[in-house]
């Protein structure tokens, strides 16, 4: 099963594959969301912006419910924690309106659902490549942390995934 990030839906619907322009993409994706991908709502709130996503995308063709990401309040605290008490992010790490401790922001929430799944991260969200304890950063990438231990969580591109559930247009 596939967790996909919010910047791969708004890839898909916004930036690469709308739907008037590419209607054989989304005939072809539309079986793969039904049957191997689970959406947070979490994330769905985060496409909210697009109307299109919850009230034609998810209303008419995911028949299954989002995942209440509330059920793993657990391991998105030990998500936070790994972040507080990494020595690779600094302090600011954890703090502002889009800090993982939000508990609206789907990064942390979706390794920790992934973790407890056995599930695989879709994200175009690049590691990052200087990512030490001498330069701390503020701002941990979904990547690093899914890869970082005690998570080891798998996550992948967008063509990646694509290679993965054969999806081709």
């Amino acid at each position: 099963m596939y967790l996909l990030d919010t910047n791969i839906y708004i890839n898909f619907y916004d930036r690469y594959y709308p739907i008037n322009h590419f209607a054989t993409f989304w005939e072809k994706f539309i079986p793969i969301l039904q049957n191997q991908i689970m959406i947070p709502d979490v994330v769905v709130r985060e496409n909210m912006h697009n109307p299109w996503f919850k009230s034609d995308l998810l209303a008419n063709n995911y028949q299954k419910d989002s995942i209440d990401h509330r059920n793993y309040q657990e391991e998105w605290v030990a998500v936070l924690n790994y972040i507080a008490n990494s020595d690779v992010y600094s302090d600011k790490a954890l703090i502002g309106d889009r800090a993982w401790t939000n508990e609206n922001i789907a990064d942390g929430w979706l390794i920790a659902i992934a973790k407890k799944e056995n599930c695989t991260i879709v994200s175009d969200e690049l590691p990052n490549p200087n990512l030490n304890s001498l330069h701390k950063s503020k701002n941990p990438k979904v990547p690093d942390v899914a890869k970082a231990d005690p998570f080891n969580v798998r996550c992948i591109n967008m063509l990646q995934f694509f290679d993965e559930v054969n999806l081709k247009v």
